[in-house]
């Protein structure tokens, strides 16, 4: 097998990267759920602690947009993807390797006025690919934190969190 990506599974897999990013920002969960694989492994260790070898797009997409979480309204984001690197796993699986900023604004009332608290997270992260049925599909994540700023931990209720993770089965 060559490690070569033909210019089509690139591209492919590029805006399935970028569609992930705007689908947060934009907080369309129905547009992510129709570029993810009906699995997905979803490592947030870093982050929040925890991790799923095999979690159903469904459940992902309930913990994502829930409102302690992306679904917040106070809570705005921009995940911004720097350079990036592909690796061909196999004819039906790619690992992509992006720079990222994730800008997080949180804040006091719905007419967005006044700033809570801001952070923002700067990582190296890791996007998985499967190619299912011809289609190549969003299969999960894994971001290393290289470091933060700001008051990240204001952002997010970790008491709150703990609500919102499906079973993990790591």
């Amino acid at each position: 097998m060559s490690n070569e990506i033909p210019f089509e599974d690139w591209r492919d897999v590029s805006q399935l990267s970028f569609e992930w990013a705007d689908c947060y920002d934009e907080k369309n969960f129905e547009r992510l759920a129709r570029i993810l694989a009906p699995t997905l492994k979803i490592d947030y260790t870093m982050v929040f602690g925890k991790s799923w070898r095999s979690l159903p797009a469904a459940d992902f997409v309930k913990m994502i947009s829930n409102p302690k979480l992306l679904g917040n309204p106070l809570v705005q984001t921009q995940h911004f993807l720097g350079a990036s690197k592909y690796e061909k796993i196999s004819e039906t699986e790619i690992h992509g390797t992006h720079q990222i900023r994730a800008a997080h604004q949180k804040y006091i009332e719905p007419d967005k006025k006044s700033v809570y608290a801001k952070g923002h997270g700067h990582a190296i992260m890791v996007h998985f690919y499967k190619k299912i049925d011809g289609q190549w599909k969003f299969a999960g994540l894994r971001p290393t934190v290289r470091w933060n700023e700001f008051e990240m931990d204001k952002i997010w209720n970790k008491f709150d969190m703990e609500q919102i993770w499906p079973p993990t089965d790591a």
